[in-house]
């Protein structure tokens, strides 16, 4: 069954009277044994889980916080002084930014406290130390996870403004996602109560429940409530893109398919993130005891990953269009359209006789093996007629034109009409 987390917090504090067993690892190998007087560990302690182990654990949450950080940087720069047009959307991607910023660094600070080793390894004040940044931690989740979602469905609604049961959808799911989000953050706020019970036992009356409780049925339900709930709004507003996507023509190019691929397979990175926490959690009902110390290191860094995947996502459709235009100019290429001028006699000194522009090109489009690039201008009857040599979007429109100026000789040898 089951023991309370009270249970393994008095355990870990008679466990700070003796010495851990020699070759037990400080930080979270789950291997050794418990100090001696207390019961065996369970078995599932000597398998850590693969972010239980430091070196892996900081490696995805720094790589994925910096990436984060300059995706959506990148992201606010061109709406403010390239686009000029913000939003408020982009106000909550900085609020998701600062929130998970927070609870990165105090996770990752965390891992010095012996995050994702046993409990019982740990001494009295560093157990104090560690319940005060899980408060943190905790504490970050449901803001981020909520300003996260609604700068995605406030960036939805400005895009996706031609269907009106996509808009009614986008609010529904914002009204869902503030209601749920404020009341996970009141029970994470106020916890305990006086707040600092939560990791001071020692405070006479006081009182947790939730995410606090030390009763583990209630605190696994409030587990589960939250893990799952969050997770099925994700799903919506993961859904809501590709299902918008797939109706219009932007899916059936070749680069707009891939496009679509990349986005929603970032989408899909961050839902893996959430299903798993979701599934790690209601595993842990068959597994005795839960060890907040052990436990938290996989549940916290899957809902931190998730989150950083999701600020990568919703910065990647602004970003896009302009990396698309700045790459694209760097292939310069050069079209032409023909034109001719019909008039009087003028003379060769004048600078209108030949006008060469050259405008870089926006689309790389391919051209016919006969179609080339380069032609010769001509000046005939001493400046009567002047052909101009105009380089711009290239058409196939302009391209017959040009075969024809080509084929139907000197100018006045046929016809005008």
């Amino acid at each position: 069954m089951l023991e309370s987390t009270e249970a393994m917090l008095l355990l870990g504090r008679q466990a700070t009277q003796q010495q851990p067993p020699p070759g037990a690892p400080p930080n979270g190998s789950g291997a050794g044994g418990p100090p001696p007087g207390l019961p065996p560990l369970p078995e599932y302690y000597r398998y850590p889980p693969f972010l239980n182990q430091r070196a892996p654990f900081l490696g995805f949450t720094i790589t994925l916080l910096v990436v984060s950080w300059i995706c959506s940087l990148f992201r606010l720069y061109i709406r403010f002084f390239i686009k000029r047009t913000p939003g408020w959307d982009d106000f909550f991607i900085v609020l998701t930014m600062l929130t998970t910023t927070m609870g990165s660094v105090v996770l990752c600070l965390a891992t010095d406290m012996k995050l994702g080793s046993p409990i019982f390894f740990l001494t009295g004040p560093e157990i104090v130390a560690i319940l005060k940044r899980f408060y943190i931690i905790s504490l970050s989740y449901p803001f981020s996870a909520t300003f996260i979602k609604l700068a995605l469905l406030l960036q939805y609604l400005a895009t996706f403004n031609r269907s009106g049961a996509v808009r009614m959808l986008c609010k529904l799911t914002i009204a869902a996602s503030t209601l749920q989000g404020l009341a996970f953050a009141v029970m994470t706020i106020f916890s305990c109560w006086p707040v600092h019970f939560f990791w001071d036992d020692k405070v006479q009356g006081g009182k947790c429940w939730g995410f606090a409780s030390r009763e583990p049925g209630e605190f696994m339900v409030a587990m589960v409530t939250q893990v799952v709930s969050t997770a099925a709004l994700d799903m919506l507003v993961f859904v809501i893109p590709g299902w918008v996507y797939l109706k219009g023509d932007e899916w059936q190019s070749r680069k707009g398919r891939w496009s679509l691929v990349g986005l929603l397979g970032l989408g899909s990175a961050a839902m893996i993130c959430s299903l798993w926490r979701v599934v790690y959690v209601i595993q842990l009902k068959d597994k005795a005891p839960f060890d907040p110390v052990w436990n938290t290191a996989t549940i916290m860094g899957l809902a931190s990953y998730e989150l950083h995947l999701a600020a990568i996502c919703a910065a990647l459709p602004i970003l896009w269009p302009v990396l698309k235009e700045k790459w694209d100019r760097i292939f310069v290429t050069y079209e032409v359209t023909v034109t001719e001028d019909y008039g009087a006699f003028r003379s060769r000194k004048e600078a209108t006789d030949i006008e060469l522009q050259s405008v870089p090109a926006s689309i790389n489009d391919t051209q016919t093996d006969r179609w080339e690039p380069f032609m010769g201008d001509e000046t005939t009857g001493l400046g009567e007629n002047t052909t101009a040599v105009v380089a711009e979007k290239r058409t196939k429109k302009m391209k017959d034109m040009f075969r024809r100026s080509l084929s139907r000789g000197p100018p006045g040898s046929e016809k005008l009409p």
